[in-house]
């Protein structure tokens, strides 16, 4: 389907730019938003470290699992 959706948007930009309709457009930016929010997975944090830099992750039980005291 990946495949599909980078053809269909690479043949969409093409057409748009070389002024064959302006619904080409539309339809490359609506393939290139199916093609995000397919491959956007649940990154909650995001760093680049440099050389000699560590990131220290810690585990606990999660807001949901935890009892509500009753």
């Amino acid at each position: 389907m990946d495949a599909f959706l980078n053809y269909v948007r690479l043949k969409a930009f093409g057409r748009g730019l070389r002024g064959y309709h302006s619904a080409w457009f539309v339809a490359a930016a609506a393939t290139w938003m199916i093609h995000r929010a397919r491959n956007q997975g649940d990154v909650v944090y995001r760093t680049k470290l440099k050389p000699g830099e560590k990131l220290i992750i810690k585990a606990g039980p999660s807001r949901s699992s935890k009892s509500s005291g009753n």
